[in-house]
């Protein structure tokens, strides 16, 4: 007897990118980056052959001044996680997931990118399959 798990995996993921420009952060993401209201967030990509990916804080709320791309908002109140509506960086990763509706994925442990860059890398895999 052949047999297959309805689920083939029990965790959520912790960035989900939507086709809209939607991107959910969890509360995982939020407190790592240490994120509020307000904040400006992005990807970096590391130059290599087969680069890597991670999300960073790019602005402090305190210090945004003006309109920016990527701003952090609250999803409801009273909530940890945060929501960010940017179209380019949405399709940016889904193109790299070849997903045309939305894609969830994992971030790794905290690092430091040139060291003072606090950044979360965003895990892709290889085998990446579309969400049904």
């Amino acid at each position: 007897m052949e047999t297959r798990n309805i689920i083939p995996t029990t965790r959520r993921g912790d960035v989900t990118f939507h086709a809209d420009g939607r991107i959910d952060l969890t509360a995982h993401v939020t407190k790592s980056l240490d994120l509020h209201d307000g904040d400006v967030i992005n990807i970096i990509e590391s130059g290599e052959v087969f680069p890597e990916h991670y999300l960073y804080r790019a602005r402090d709320a305190t210090e945004t001044i003006g309109r920016h791309a990527c701003v952090c908002h609250s999803a409801k109140p009273g909530v940890n996680y945060l929501r960010v509506f940017n179209r380019s960086m949405a399709r940016y990763v889904l193109h790299l997931c070849q997903c045309p509706d939305q894609v969830s994925l994992r971030v790794g442990d905290l690092t430091e990118l040139q060291g003072h860059l606090k950044a979360l890398p965003i895990i892709i895999p290889p085998n990446i399959t579309r969400p049904s």
